[in-house]
């Protein structure tokens, strides 16, 4: 008879999303110094040009919703978005991938609330970012005077914004990629992982609860913990290469056996180090984190772990909090060889690993949140896995 599944699509669709959304976004903030880099440039030039930035058009809704400006440390939102239809300019920008340059009497036009994407600024020039036609941004000059742009300036700068432009858009695949590698290898993980993902959903919101009680204090900020989140479902993708044999056999494997199995962990790490290196994203510097939980996630604190028998400290912090987070579920399961572990007892358990084996504020973090932990359990729990 076949396992009860869940129908947990629709969490994994989010997560997809999410992980599309976020990984695009924190790839192109890396793009600030770029434009910083062609700003500069430029100005030799052209001193009147004040800013070039980069606002990021959502294909769905028509708006430009985010603005990546190298004047500012963090994306700008803009809010309900400017809709690109509203500017004549800019609507046939979109079509016929010119730049376009947009007057003062244009820009003081803009009524909404996103107008301040020209806040402060009385002459523009703006250049389309494309990917297979469709349009995903607009490369922005602008000078706090007015009609600054000549036919001659127009043409030099539409030099710059033309190779900046397919920068942008080869960053842009870059993403687009990574994501599809990402969505790959996690459903491969999920159709192999022998909880038929449950334990996928429950260990990665453990982690994200870990991860947001603890990063504050270990000099960590929010995007720390949604990368935790949002890798941890990937930490034993290794699996899809090993034989259903082994990842499938009831009872106590060989010797052997546990060799060939350890060995997911090095299968993983070539995974991620192949996806990197074939799709080109060794500048990502998130994908760090991916590769630290897949290596490390099996190493303990007093070093009795595999496959390098680290031990405290060297063992990154991600790979710390996802440990303690799968060896909580993995108690909660029910496998062939045992059945789930009530959760009072798997946190008692977890408790006693505290200092020599799990981190102890991982763990404190778990005993500390005791309600979320059982609520994400009930939530993701398998019919099997109920206790009477």
């Amino acid at each position: 008879m076949d396992a009860p599944r869940l129908p947990a699509d629709t969490h994994w669709n989010a997560l997809a999303d999410t992980v599309s959304r976020q990984a695009g976004t924190l790839h192109l903030a890396s793009l600030s110094t770029r434009l910083a880099e062609l700003r500069t440039q430029v100005r030799r030039r052209h001193g009147f040009v004040d800013r070039i930035a980069l606002a990021l058009h959502d294909p769905d809704s028509g708006r430009l919703t985010t603005l990546i400006d190298p004047d500012h440390a963090k994306l700008q939102s803009l809010g309900a978005g400017y809709p690109v239809a509203d500017l004549r300019a800019l609507a046939a920008l979109a079509d016929d991938g010119k730049t376009h340059l947009l007057d003062a009497p244009a820009i003081g036009a803009v009524d909404h609330e996103a107008s301040r994407l020209w806040a402060g600024y009385r002459s523009s020039l703006a250049h389309p970012v494309t990917v297979d036609d469709k349009l995903l941004g607009l490369l922005l000059f602008d000078s706090r005077t007015p009609d600054v742009f000549d036919t001659r300036t127009v043409e030099d700068l539409g030099i710059y914004a033309h190779l900046l432009a397919t920068i942008v858009s080869q960053e842009l695949t870059s993403v687009q990629m990574m994501v599809g590698g990402l969505r790959l290898a996690r459903n491969l993980a999920h159709l192999r992982d022998i909880e038929t993902g449950a334990h996928l959903d429950r260990m990665s919101h453990y982690a994200r609860l870990i991860a947001r009680e603890i990063a504050g204090p270990n000099g960590f900020d929010n995007d720390f913990v949604e990368h935790v989140f949002l890798f941890a479902p990937l930490h034993d993708v290794g699996k899809v290469g090993i034989p259903d044999c082994i990842l499938l056999k009831p009872g106590k494997l060989s010797d052997g056996e546990r060799r060939i199995m350890d060995g997911h962990v090095a299968l993983g790490v070539d995974m991620v180090d192949r996806m990197i290196r074939d799709f080109g994203l060794g500048r990502l510097p998130q994908l760090a984190l991916l590769r630290n939980i897949v290596a490390h996630h099996h190493e303990y604190l007093d070093g009795s772990g595999y496959p390098n028998g680290l031990g405290a400290a060297s063992i990154p912090l991600e790979a710390r909090i996802v440990a303690a987070a799968d060896v909580l579920d993995a108690l909660c399961c029910t496998r062939s060889y045992k059945k789930a572990w009530p959760m009072r007892d798997a946190l008692a358990e977890v408790s006693r690993m505290s200092g020599t084996r799990l981190d102890p504020q991982c763990v404190d973090a778990l005993l500390r949140c005791r309600d979320e932990v059982e609520a994400i359990h009930d939530h993701f729990e398998l019919p099997a896995e109920r206790h009477p």
